[in-house]
């Protein structure tokens, strides 16, 4: 009797552990390869702290390209944890910390202890995340880590469509370069093997930077945070050694828009393409959080990359502004305490310098790889689309639609954003600008609207009229092509 009491009360603990949860127990669908995990005593995962020890296996479920991995017998050991930011608060479809006693080749991925699993709660966000990434394989860069969908049993319980994934770490076989130690002291090596992103949540060893010429308190900005990924254990000198590299980049970015001294500081080539793959899904995230750098001293430069983290991409209906452009238009710091503007890009896109860097890459891209990021899109999709009809049952708060609907949505996008960018791209750099006398014929306020009849935004001056981004714009019966300068 009391071991049917201790059973009870630990199912009615996972119960609570999982208020708003799965609304349905369905069974696998068999369609992708099945991961089981069990916690010991069928503990539930309640934050990101606690390690839960745990077993897994998994069921390859007759895909060609995965190997079982453990098996019900006989499973591999591992611990459990709550991973993420905001789709650990905000979703209960969770998303978890994979952390092995030694290194694992799942999937066929490159050893590592650490992998993920990520639960992409939204429909259709994997796929914009997939997306994403592919744009990143076909411009060339660098790693991108690696994912396989999969769907997830934990205790028994089916939860769904989530994604098995390699994490962001310098490692053979994922970010391949030379790691800087915990607390280096020497001078000769300060400068090899860093990791930061730009975060939008604060985090240690992190840095914070005012986004302004001489990077002091500023009352247009909030300081943005830059957490160092590696090392994790700053000495002083690294502190020194990273406070300056930032400091000094920020300056120079924040100088004259002409001056291009900023550029000494990034590989170019690089730095255009992350750009590229960032505009082309309009990244809300991008230059704001899960934005990576990382820097090396046979480079003598900062790469930008890995990507990760693009679920809050191909969301606006139709493109009117750079994703930089929104964030600085929406997002001013009176009225967002977070103040989540994005970091550099802004003012290093009125270089035309960069501008040219980054078209050159565009036209290695466009038209010649589009296709083929539209055949991965739907060889995803197909791949999918089954276990994501049951996941839709699981899951039925984060519908919004079936994943047949997501992937047209998506589609359409895609089409509509390449068009966007190549146009805007071009008009960049065209030097063309509005004619003064034929803006100062307009009578202000004026509304403004794209060229697909979208209102822009409502301007107040000739001034605010060629302060709009790149592209083509109507006001007041006129069109007018604005050229970045």
């Amino acid at each position: 009797m009391n071991k049917i009491i201790i059973a009870l009360a630990i199912v009615i603990s996972g119960l609570q552990a999982w208020a708003g949860g799965p609304a349905a127990s369905v069974p696998v669908t068999g369609t992708l390869p099945v991961v089981y995990v069990n916690t010991k005593d069928n503990a539930p995962v309640v934050n990101k702290d606690d390690e839960i020890e745990a077993t897994i296996y998994i069921d390859p479920c007759g895909a060609d390209d995965v190997e079982p991995f453990g098996s019900a017998e006989n499973p591999v050991s591992f611990t459990l944890s709550g991973r993420g930011n905001s789709s650990w608060i905000n979703f209960d479809k969770k998303p978890y910390k994979v952390k092995f006693g030694k290194k694992q080749t799942p999937f066929g991925f490159p050893a590592h202890k650490t992998f993920a699993l990520l639960a992409h709660a939204p429909i259709g966000t994997y796929m914009r995340c997939e997306a994403s990434s592919e744009i990143g394989r076909l411009l060339d860069i660098g790693w991108v880590p690696r994912t396989y969908p999969v769907e997830l049993v934990l205790n028994g319980v089916n939860l769904g469509t989530y994604a098995f994934s390699e994490t962001v770490k310098i490692a053979k076989g994922r970010l391949d370069i030379a790691e800087q130690p915990d607390r280096n002291t020497d001078p000769a090596t300060i400068g090899d093997g860093w990791l930061i992103e730009i975060d939008n949540y604060d985090d240690t060893p992190q840095i914070k930077i005012f986004q302004n010429e001489t990077c002091t308190p500023s009352e247009e900005y909030w300081p943005r945070n830059f957490t160092i990924k590696t090392p994790e254990e700053l000495s002083p000198l690294q502190e020194e050694w990273i406070t300056d590299q930032l400091r000094d980049i920020t300056m120079e970015v924040h100088s004259d828009p002409a001056d291009d001294t900023w550029m000494r500081h990034f590989d170019i080539p690089r730095l255009a393409r992350y750009y590229l793959v960032q505009e082309l899904s309009c990244n809300y995230d991008a230059f704001v959080g899960s934005t990576y750098f990382y820097y090396t001293a046979d480079a003598g430069k900062w790469m930008a990359g890995p990507l990760w983290d693009s679920e809050w991409t191909f969301e606006p209906e139709v493109r009117a502004y750079n994703f930089w452009k929104e964030r600085n238009i929406y997002n001013p710091r009176e009225d967002h305490p977070e103040n989540l503007r994005p970091v550099w890009i802004d003012r290093m896109y009125q270089s035309s310098a960069f501008r040219s860097a980054i078209l050159k890459e565009w036209e290695a891209f466009y038209p010649a790889k589009v296709e083929e990021l539209k055949d991965f899109v739907t060889g995803f999709y197909n791949k999918v689309k089954v276990s994501y009809d049951t996941n839709l049952q699981i899951w039925p708060q984060y519908s919004g639609a079936e994943i047949s609907a997501w992937y047209g949505w998506l589609m359409a996008r895609l089409d509509g954003y390449v068009q966007w960018l190549d146009s805007s791209l071009r008009s960049s750099l065209s030097g063309i600008d509005a004619p003064a006398a034929d803006a100062a014929q307009i009578t202000y306020p004026a509304d403004v609207y794209n060229a697909s009849g979208m209102k822009v935004r409502r301007v107040l001056s000739p001034d605010d009229l060629h302060s709009l981004p790149a592209g083509l714009y109507i006001a007041a019966g006129k069109k007018f092509l604005i050229g970045a300068k």
